[in-house]
């Protein structure tokens, strides 16, 4: 696992004093989806997933349930609120470097193009 998921995580159970579990009870549900989800936004499901063990088909699920779970969840908005916070510091750096890494990539591959397009016209 990523060393900036690892600390993400380690900060956000320490700051909710829980130790993770794969536990059913509430506490544990509403932490691992919280998170889940707030990782979601700089990262794929499939790795978010993978770095709680889980496969993507149970980040799909928090997603999907994620807006009703906001008003009707006791607990839970707090809990996402948190976890987006720390994954702002966390994981947006590297959020941003993927991003631009790929426009970069497509920059290049567009000139190339226009290069190509160019020798035609010649």
């Amino acid at each position: 696992m990523n060393d900036d998921i690892k600390r993400l995580q380690e900060e956000y159970y320490a700051t909710l004093d829980l130790t993770p579990n794969t536990s059913r009870k509430a506490p544990q549900v509403q932490s691992r989806a919280a998170l889940m989800v707030a990782m979601a936004q700089h990262m794929t499901k499939t790795e978010v997933g993978k770095s709680f063990g889980k496969d993507h088909s149970t980040v799909v699920h928090h997603t999907g349930q994620h807006e009703a779970n906001m008003f009707s969840w006791d607990g839970y908005q707090d809990k996402y609120l948190l976890a987006v916070r720390l994954c702002n510091m966390h994981l947006r750096y590297n959020s941003i470097e993927d991003k631009l890494k790929t426009i970069r990539i497509q920059i290049k591959r567009l000139e190339g193009l226009a290069e190509n397009l160019k020798q035609e016209l010649v």
